[in-house]
């Protein structure tokens, strides 16, 4: 009997050892491929994600517009003032094409709807940082003590005016809101930017001949086929990881990963063909919209920053005619000259040389800034939060595009509490400027820039 219980002992521990040395080089091997520590808590958010899980997602961006993480893995249909929504028959996503809650509720005095809207930095925002939203809320201002709801209405590639016209919509056909938090800036630049490089008119939702898919070829049907099955087949191969003990073994999450990453790529490669196939097949006035053509870039940047403050301007009278607060935020963005020095793991995996030499962000966050200033004299409560971050010596982003990790999404959405929770009733008065007047006449002095100047 002693001897059968040395040998179970010792193959226990043998055991035990070869466990360890697994999860060990597990992590060794994750961290060799991506050049970047392995990091439990962020692996096991992605892998839960949304379906059927209260871990957060801050990851959660891949590529239905070829390789651009704005718009999230997710199966999207034509919505007939949204442009488009994600399929209501997917995990996770509600009658009306969002993620989470339904955004029909009843507010009430114990109670505070607080609806998100933007792009997919602001539905990450609130994938990875409600909770922090909804309790910062809580303890200041208008909502202490009150259980505070975040909405999510914000989806990936949205952009003004989208976010106005999905307002618009959910208060036309009931939606009750206590507060509206609109942040932006990013798509208004970049992705309206693209849209106008594929001949698609800027103010078009982003890679709208993508979504507007008419009298398609067998090529981009097939290509189209082939994309959502692998959507189904990375779905199927999430849900088979996304038990226990996955969330507790750096192997399981190391090998999950290195799959997804698989499946993320032959995604991306259908996306691409798909897209080239769309191009050669040539374009219609359904894919493209009005034209739209600019002297330079100067005069394009302006008149998207003139579109996004009119779109905000119309969410602020909106909710100022329904008791509504109305937060307008410009979102941080890595691009941005002096917003943040980057650790050298973002360099390593948040900044792309290609992206910057660009200058779009450069060259036009300047100018929504100004424009914001101006919003406030029309009595807009606008924040720029552009430098957020510049004193933040810690990772903060997590992607080439614009989105912040974990610790980053829970400071902006500290900072935005801070920000909202000042004045306990909404803005008094908000008028669009007399016809013929400019901003500069009607604002007033701004305020320092800066998130610690505008969060006071």
């Amino acid at each position: 009997m002693r001897s059968a219980a040395k040998k179970l002992l010792v193959l226990g521990i043998a055991s035990a050892l070869a466990v360890l040395l697994l999860e060990l080089g597990a992590m060794q091997v994750y961290a060799h491929y991506k050049q970047r520590p392995f990091v439990r808590d962020e692996v096991a958010a992605r892998l839960f994600g949304r379906s059927g899980s209260t871990e957060p997602d801050p990851a959660a961006a891949a590529q239905a517009a070829a390789n651009d993480p704005r718009v999230a893995d997710q199966s999207v249909i034509l919505h007939p003032y949204f442009g488009y929504v994600v399929n209501p028959t997917k995990a996770g996503v509600n009658r009306y094409g969002f993620f989470g809650p339904e955004p029909l509720a009843t507010r009430g005095p114990d109670v505070a709807l607080v609806a998100v809207f933007g792009g997919s930095v602001a539905e990450q925002l609130v994938e990875v940082a409600g909770d922090t939203l909804a309790e910062a809320l809580a303890d200041h201002g208008p909502y202490r003590g009150r259980h505070v709801e975040v909405i999510n209405l914000a989806l990936g590639g949205y952009k003004q005016p989208q976010q106005a016209l999905v307002l618009a919509t959910l208060l036309a056909i009931g939606a009750q809101f206590d507060a509206v938090i609109n942040l932006d800036g990013f798509n208004e630049i970049d992705g309206a930017k693209d849209n106008l490089q594929d001949g698609v008119n800027p103010f078009f939702p982003y890679t709208w001949n993508l979504h507007a898919r008419q009298a398609l070829d067998s090529t981009t049907m097939v290509h189209m086929a082939k994309a959502d099955i692998v959507r189904e087949q990375r779905e199927d191969l999430r849900r088979e990881f996304a038990r226990w003990p996955a969330a507790h073994s750096a192997f399981l999450l190391t090998l999950w990963d290195f799959l997804d990453q698989r499946q993320e790529a032959a995604l991306r490669a259908e996306m691409w063909a798909l897209r080239d196939a769309l191009a050669r097949s040539g374009a219609t006035p359904q894919q493209t919209g009005p034209t739209v053509r600019y002297a330079d870039d100067e005069a394009m940047y302006l008149d998207y920053a003139e579109v996004w403050a009119r779109s905000s301007l119309e969410m602020s009278l909106l909710c100022a005619g329904f008791g509504i607060h109305y937060l307008h935020v410009l979102q941080p963005n890595q691009y941005l000259p002096g917003s943040k020095t980057l650790t050298d793991e973002e360099r390593q995996i948040a900044y792309d040389q290609d992206v910057a030499d660009t200058q779009r962000i450069a060259t036009a966050y300047p100018i929504f800034s100004a424009r914001g200033r101006d919003l406030r004299g029309q009595g807009v409560d606008f924040i720029d939060l552009t430098m957020l971050f510049a004193s933040e010596t810690r990772s903060i982003y997590s992607d080439t595009c614009c989105h912040l990790n974990a610790l980053g999404n829970r400071q902006l959405a500290q900072a935005i509490a801070q920000a909202i929770s000042g004045p306990e009733e909404p803005p008094a008065t908000v008028t669009p400027l007399p016809e013929g007047q400019t901003p500069e006449a009607e604002s007033e002095t701004p305020p320092p820039d800066g998130a610690a100047a505008d969060a006071q």
